[in-house]
């Protein structure tokens, strides 16, 4: 059984599961909506003492790769592809819009539909069918775009903007849809089980662990290399 060290940084929590097989050993969440950075470490060697287990022995490193907080995604890649580094095995990045989904009942007909928060106007959205494979590609969608596809799909929807969506005006009007609250955010442990999926299917894609931003960052490096420029002189 392998032993997979798991990491969510795409969202407002820092997230650590530790697996052997599909037996959880440990696994903390914070809240956070920043500062993963300084988190995320400590947090993963707190639970690698509690598992009883040492970084150099895992099988198995998988993450999430967004769509999600820019500093956050970033965070959780670079740490998985250290903590691979160190235990010599193959890290998976997972689409959080994925892992949010394979969270979600459904029966067998019905479609899921993800909704994520960008932090700004629109939302990160994509839909799956019922065993989560994905429909259409992520992609980002304004309440107007969103209403079209519950009502054509009659979608499950849920993600961690279901609540915000419910109040556009545009969504309120149309009357009750299906949905599932949950947290709306991924979990390590359904991370863990979509990335040994892959492993399995040996269709490993060299670019796994590309983060999936969707967008631009709001920040962005200045054109004279990130530094301050020096006031003019006079």
């Amino acid at each position: 059984m392998r032993k997979i060290l798991s990491i969510d940084t795409s969202a407002d929590f820092c997230g650590v599961a530790i697996l052997r097989g599909e037996s959880v050993l440990s696994r903390h969440s914070l809240a956070m909506s920043r500062g993963h950075a300084e988190a995320l470490i400590p947090l993963v060697k707190n639970l690698c003492a509690d598992a009883n287990i040492t970084p150099s022995a895992f099988d198995l490193i998988s993450v999430t790769i967004g769509p999600g907080s820019f500093t956050g995604v970033r965070t959780g890649i670079s740490a998985a592809k250290g903590f691979a580094l160190v235990a010599d095995c193959p890290a998976i990045g997972v689409s959080s819009l994925h892992a949010v989904a394979a969270a979600v009942p459904t029966n067998d007909a019905q479609p899921i539909l993800i909704v994520l928060d960008t932090r700004r106007a629109d939302y990160f959205v994509q839909l799956f069918d019922r065993d989560t494979t994905p429909i259409d590609l992520p992609s980002t969608m304004d309440s107007i775009g969103i209403r079209e596809l519950i009502r054509i799909h009659r979608p499950v929807v849920a993600g961690n903007a279901l609540g915000r969506l419910r109040k556009e005006e545009s969504i309120s009007g149309m009357g009750d849809f299906e949905s599932f609250s949950g947290d709306g955010v991924p979990d390590p442990v359904l991370v863990a089980g979509i990335a040994e999926k892959i492993i399995d299917s040996r269709r490993v894609a060299s670019n796994t662990l590309a983060p999936l931003y969707l967008r631009s960052p709001e920040a962005k490096i200045p054109r004279w290399g990130g530094r301050l420029k020096n006031k003019p002189s006079g």
